[in-house]
């Protein structure tokens, strides 16, 4: 049988122990207090967020800045080119106002504690020339076209990009002719005389150009031709003949003749020469002469160079050089005798042989002989013939030189 503990003893023993424990954990042999500390270690920087390149204009300033952490206090350095930057110890940097000799610059920053240190990478600065306002270096040029063709002016500027272009039409601004060049509709005679500027502006200014005029004509002449072929046919060598057509201007404005050339041997033109202006609805007569200098077919041409829309205007030619063609005409006194006709004899000798020129016998007292040639003399005589059919003698002999 156990024996019971007496009421009071686990309270007395907690007490003991209590009293051991701070003996030996809170107090000193002095008896004095003593606290216990947790250890701190000092962390080292790093960048969380590097510095970023810039671009800018000369005389502008640059702002690079960086995000670092770390054990604080962190301190930092600037650094422009590996040279530490005087005075440029905070998270951020703001350059001076710069010039184009900063253009490529290199900037990091060194942070560092306690702890250690480390460096960013680097950021450049690009420095752009200072913005220059725009100059006009080619001035648009004044158009002159004909009604229904379209014109394009164009202009020329320097200054610092982007440069913007603005066209206006009689100082009012055309929609959408926003470029260097405009190209205008097909136009009509309505905007003969308008005038075109046009403005160049950037960030810093404008200019706006010369005006340019456009000048509209009139629908330009339109030749035709009455017949364009010319058909001489045979035509004796030595002689001429000439045939013409009809060249009218059916246009709505004057056509002015620049050249007439003629093509092929013997043809000479006339009515037509250069510089002669055929007005609107006005018709001109064109001849051509052909004077063979030989036998034999001749083809050439005649062509007109003009102003008008439908130029050069040609005329086809043709023709033959033939032989000369001779006769010579006989006539002679009826015979008093009783006769029924007359027989005609030719030669190229005086006083014959001569050689009987009539089929039959021919009653008239006339005849045309059509086969002599040229350059030959011939002599004729005539008999007399009776119903018999007894011819009598020769007549007198007539001669006939052919030239």
């Amino acid at each position: 049988m156990k024996a019971k503990r007496p009421a009071g003893t686990n309270f007395i023993f907690s007490a003991v122990l209590f009293s051991l424990f701070l003996f030996f954990s809170g107090s000193n042999a002095k008896g004095q207090s003593r606290q216990r500390r947790s250890p701190h270690r000092a962390v080292a920087p790093t960048i969380t967020t590097q510095p970023k390149s810039q671009t800018i204009t000369a005389g502008q300033t640059a702002t690079f800045s960086v995000t670092a952490s770390g054990t604080a206090p962190l301190s930092y350095q600037w650094v422009k080119n590996g040279a530490a930057i005087s005075g440029a110890t905070g998270a951020s940097y703001t350059t001076p106002a710069t010039t184009s000799t900063d253009n490529g610059s290199q900037f990091v920053v060194t942070v560092s504690n306690s702890a250690g240190s480390v460096t960013s990478s680097a950021a450049i600065l690009t420095v752009n020339a200072s913005a220059v306002a725009p100059t006009i270096t080619t001035q648009p040029k004044s158009q002159t076209i004909t009604a229904g063709q379209t014109a394009t002016f164009s202009v020329t500027a320097s200054g610092t990009a982007p440069l913007n272009y603005q066209w206006a039409k009689n100082g009012a601004a055309i929609s959408g002719a926003t470029g260097a060049s405009y190209t205008t509709p097909a136009t009509t005679s309505t905007d003969n005389g308008s005038q075109f500027v046009v403005t160049v502006s950037n960030s810093v200014g404008s200019a706006e150009s010369a005006a340019a005029t456009l000048t509209v004509t009139s629908t330009p002449g339109t030749l035709s031709l009455s017949s364009s072929s010319l058909s001489f046919g045979s035509v004796n060598v030595g002689s001429s003949k000439t045939l013409s057509t009809t060249l009218t201007n059916s246009g709505g404005s004057s056509v002015t003749v620049s050249s007439v050339t003629i093509a092929g041997a013997g043809f000479n033109p006339g009515g037509i020469s250069k510089g002669q202006i055929i007005t609107a609805g006005q018709g001109v007569t064109v001849s051509v002469t052909f004077a063979p200098a030989a036998t034999g077919g001749v083809t050439g041409s005649l062509t007109i160079t003009s102003n008008a829309s439908n130029s050069p205007t040609k005329i086809s030619l043709s023709g033959t050089g033939a032989a000369a063609s001779y006769s010579t005409s006989l006539s002679w006194t009826a015979s008093t005798s009783s006769v029924i006709g007359y027989n005609v004899y030719r030669g190229t000798t005086s006083g014959g042989p001569y050689t009987k020129l009539t089929a039959s016998v021919d009653s008239n007292t006339s005849y045309a002989d059509d086969s002599v040639l040229a350059g030959l003399t011939y002599y004729y005589v005539v008999t007399s013939v009776n119903s018999s059919g007894a011819e009598s003698a020769y007549s007198n002999q007539v001669s006939a030189a052919i030239p």
